[in-house]
């Protein structure tokens, strides 16, 4: 497992997710939880910052991938950015 692409030294201790479904996983395990792109890679962090995985270079390939695709989706259709300002929370 590659994490060539980090800019940081990764601690021997931090669990390296190799796949989406390990991703999927851990994300139902920490629901609270977070991804943050930093370092050159992505970092999956608890509601309170703690680091619970990184991704492997390879899955950070794909979740750039998945990115790249949905902000060319979100420049097609201008009509989200349009309807988010709408979308606020109503109170009862």
């Amino acid at each position: 497992m590659s994490t060539a692409r980090y800019t940081v030294p990764i601690h021997e201790s931090i669990q390296i997710l190799e796949t989406r479904q390990q991703l999927n996983d851990m994300a139902r395990q920490y629901p609270l939880g977070t991804m943050d792109d930093r370092n050159g890679g992505y970092y999956l962090l608890d509601y309170d910052d703690t680091v619970l995985a990184i991704a492997s270079d390879p899955l950070c390939e794909e979740l750039d991938a998945a990115i790249e695709a949905a902000e060319r989706y979100r420049s097609a259709h201008s009509e989200i950015d349009d309807e988010s300002e709408f979308a606020t929370p109503t109170s009862k």
